[in-house]
């Protein structure tokens, strides 16, 4: 009998639950796997470089009004028929949820079919606290990869079957410490949001930045992503106080512009968490204060416990405090140096590899 070498991918709404996906479907490509990647609309936005086949289904959230949750729930029965057609046109060998609730109706219709056709389904997690639709379906997976090492919502029931792997990224190795250059004329700060927005970390930079003495701000070039909302302030406020910067509402080359950032100023989702272990930059994160039961908050935690970030909260903003912070990090390179250290003995696994030969073990 021909082996089923078919794979599906679940997952869907930001770029960190997609991008690793799309990482991970594209290795399982490379090592001749058939590779599909399930998602919805609102993700496909980052899945432009997946080199598989690509499936679109309707998904949403429930929270919010009596309309909405109406409009939701036949979305997701939408989604749910979808889901039935393609898995059965698909029949995978293994489905591997990268969280979101666009997760929720294929791996529903791959526990019917895990009784019918022999169908693994896998989770991979990368934020410190485990998603809702990932914690519901932990009873029913085979394997459970994470990305940091401790999960705080995982009950001890499924510690067997954990597998600490990291996140699956186009970096193969991190970024070497001593082959970086500390000592540069200018500071480059990196100062951007991720998928989810950045406008209250930039408009707390200003803040900031408008009480560096000049001689400060000669030492610095910005480097910021910005919405076009926000892109006229930032010129006129930066050109007044005669600062180097360099301003886009998005970054194509953003892992460039990673190898040469000195400090990131930035929030605290899994694959922001992890760019910053790659390329060992040290940091001021802003958590989200509404992300999903506190994950950005823990993983900010996770960075300061190992002395390698700073945390700054929205919601309780002391700007002169911060900005002694701020200032101690521009003028002290033996502090930003301590923190690349700190960064460098974070070991950083390869995802790729680890989640394949978990997958391999599990066929023999």
């Amino acid at each position: 009998m021909k082996k089923n070498n078919n794979i599906l991918i679940c997952t869907g709404g930001t770029g960190g639950h997609v991008i690793p996906a799309v990482n991970f479907g594209n290795y399982l490509i490379l090592q001749g796997y058939r590779c599909s990647l399930m998602l919805d609309k609102r993700g496909i936005k980052y899945a432009n470089n997946f080199k598989g086949n690509i499936i679109s289904i309707q998904s949403s959230h429930l929270s919010g009004n009596f309309y909405f949750k109406v409009k939701s729930t036949f979305s997701l029965f939408i989604g749910l028929i979808q889901s039935i057609f393609y898995i059965v046109k698909i029949i995978p060998r293994h489905c591997i949820s990268f969280g979101s609730y666009a997760s929720f109706t294929p791996l529903l219709i791959s526990i019917f079919f895990k009784f019918i056709k022999k169908i693994d389904i896998h989770i991979h997690e990368q934020n410190s606290v485990m998603g809702r639709v990932n914690l519901f379906f932990l009873p029913y997976s085979k394997n459970i990869f994470t990305n940091f090492e401790h999960i705080n919502n995982i009950k001890k029931e499924f510690y067997h079957k954990t597998y600490h792997v990291g996140l699956p990224s186009l970096a193969k190795n991190k970024i070497l410490f001593d082959k970086l250059d500390i000592n540069k004329e200018k500071i480059i700060i990196f100062i951007y949001g991720g998928s989810q927005g950045s406008i209250p970390i930039i408009e707390y930079f200003l803040l900031m930045f408008n009480e560096l003495t000049k001689k400060e701000i000669e030492k610095i070039k910005l480097i910021i992503q910005s919405p076009y909302q926000l892109a006229e302030k930032v010129k006129e406020t930066l050109t007044k106080l005669n600062a180097e910067y360099q301003l886009k509402d998005y970054y194509n080359n953003i892992h460039e512009i990673l190898i040469k950032t000195d400090l990131a100023i930035t929030r605290a989702g899994a694959g922001t968490i992890n760019d910053l272990i790659v390329y060992q930059i040290p940091s001021i994160l802003f958590p989200l204060s509404h992300s999903m039961n506190n994950h950005q908050i823990k993983n900010a935690e996770y960075l300061e416990s190992k002395q390698c970030a700073i945390i700054m909260h929205e919601n309780i903003f002391d700007k002169n405090k911060n900005l002694e912070i701020l200032r101690n990090l521009i003028n002290d390179i033996t502090k930003r140096t301590i923190m690349k250290k700190a960064l460098n003995n974070i070991p950083v696994p390869n995802a790729n590899e680890l989640m394949l030969k978990v997958l391999l073990d599990e066929e023999k």
